[in-house]
Parts: C-alpha cells; sequence; structure tokens
C-alpha cells in the first residue's frame, strides 16, 4: 500500500511537472528511450526489483518487450535494490529475518537477492 502510494505521487510529481519529463524524454524519443527514461526515474524514487519495475512500466503503459527492454539496460544493482527495500520496509514496521525475505521475494526479488536484502539490513 505504501509502495502504491509513492507511485502514486511519483505519477502526480510527473504530471505537474511537463516541463522535467518532457527534457529527460522528447516526444521524438522512442518507447525504449522513453522507458528506460522512466525506469531511472523509478529507481531514483525507490527500490524496485527487475520484475518489480518492468511491471509498473507495463502499468505506465508500455508494452511488456519494451518494459523489459528498460530494466535490462539500465544500470542498477538489484541486490542494492533489495537492500534499499528492505530498509524501507523496516524504516515503517518490523519484521522477522524470514518474514523480510518474504516479503522481498512477493515483490519479485529473487530468492538470492531477497536473503542478500534482509541480511544486510538490521532484521538479520
Amino acid at each position: 500500500m505504501l509502495k502504491r502510494l509513492l507511485i502514486t505521487l511519483t505519477t502526480v510529481l510527473a504530471v505537474a511537472a511537463p516541463v522535467a519529463v518532457a527534457t529527460a524524454s522528447p516526444a521524438s524519443a522512442s518507447p525504449r528511450t522513453q522507458a528506460i527514461a522512466m525506469a531511472y526515474s523509478y529507481i531514483d524514487t525507490m527500490a524496485f526489483s527487475k520484475a518489480g519495475l518492468s511491471d509498473q512500466l507495463v502499468y505506465e503503459g508500455f508494452k511488456r518487450p519494451v518494459a523489459n527492454y528498460a530494466v535490462d539496460h539500465i544500470a542498477v544493482s538489484w541486490r542494492k535494490q533489495a537492500v534499499r527495500m528492505a530498509k524501507e520496509y523496516l524504516d515503517t514496521m518490523a519484521f522477522s529475518c524470514q518474514g523480510l525475505i518474504d516479503q522481498l521475494v512477493y515483490e519479485k526479488f529473487s530468492y538470492a537477492n531477497a536473503s542478500y536484502g534482509a541480511h544486510h539490513s538490521s532484521a538479520c
């Protein structure tokens, strides 16, 4: 729920600041370029798993192959994203180590990245 709220706020800010959005992804840019720009915008705002970010780009209207292309072509450490999301969860609620791993897997991190994220936060 918190993630959806942040996504909604990000979307509202993007609509409220069309100059920044237009500068980051001009209308003449290809869908792949636009998807990559949007992927970076989301990653700058909050933590995502690779699959979660792809799903978010599809939700934003990109076709699945374009969304997958974008997440495959951005420079991001998915392990660091798992740590970041683990810490974001721990800032708002308590988790056991396994509970946090399960939550990160629910957020579509691989088990290995979820475990890494949980073990590199204060939960484990």
